[in-house]
């Protein structure tokens, strides 16, 4: 790959004596949109905090083009059991740099809600009233104010209704596209990731590389249920 944002070589992670992950290794080209596919227990999550360097016990390498700035999102839960009474303006300025003053903070806010499909008077709402859909979406847009060039989402749609999904899916796709971003998409949803992804990474401690979504076409006598038993 002549282009990549990201480059994982043969990454293994044992923990008493078992192995996590065995010598998994691909690159993740620049702008494109990249799924990670794999039951649960396959290691998705271990492969993720390994690459975001959360997670340093392990062999291998990983490493990012410099210049790239990553931003993560990890996975909602169902029921947020804090509900802690912020107010989605509250929410999006924790942790947000560099911090802003006055107006021009508001401004970028406001934006970012845009970009997303929300209105700006979601600022005043509170957090705790939002659906799954839309806590996705807010969570999305203070992503944005860091100005990532890799957006990694963790099971994005593990809070969210059925039919709230398609919306969410293609608003992840818009934002990969239109904003040149590279997007890593964590997901056990294979039926509907296959058809948004560039290429798809199918894993279960070890990695299947070759997955791409038109290998998984009834003319070849695949179809998602059987990538999700390969893995």
């Amino acid at each position: 790959m002549n282009n990549p944002s990201i480059t994982v070589t043969n990454i293994t992670k044992a923990v008493a004596g078992r192995r996590l992950l065995d010598d998994v290794s691909f690159a993740i080209e620049k702008q494109s949109l990249v799924s990670l596919i794999g039951p649960n227990g396959a290691g998705k999550s271990t492969l993720v905090h390994i690459m975001l360097g959360l997670d340093t016990h392990y062999t291998g390498t990983v490493s990012i083009t410099p210049g790239e700035r990553i931003t993560y999102i990890p996975q909602l839960a169902t029921i947020d059991r804090h509900q802690l009474p912020l107010s989605v303006q509250e929410y999006i300025a924790i942790g947000t740099t560099p911090l802003y003053s006055g107006i021009r903070h508001d401004v970028d806010m406001v934006r970012a809600l845009d970009h997303v499909g929300l209105t700006a008077s979601t600022l005043e709402q509170p957090c705790a009233s939002l659906s799954g859909g839309e806590r996705q979406r807010v969570a999305i847009a203070r992503a944005l104010l860091a100005e990532p060039t890799i957006l990694v989402l963790d099971e994005p749609l593990a809070a969210v209704d059925y039919a709230s999904r398609d919306g969410l899916y293609t608003l992840i796709r818009h934002l990969q596209q239109d904003h040149a971003m590279t997007v890593l998409l964590v997901s056990h949803d294979i039926e509907s990731v296959l058809p948004l992804s560039d290429r798809v990474l199918c894993l279960n401690k070890t990695l299947h590389t070759d997955c791409h979504p038109t290998a998984f076409t009834a003319t070849d006598g695949h179809h998602p249920t059987a990538v999700h038993h390969h893995c």
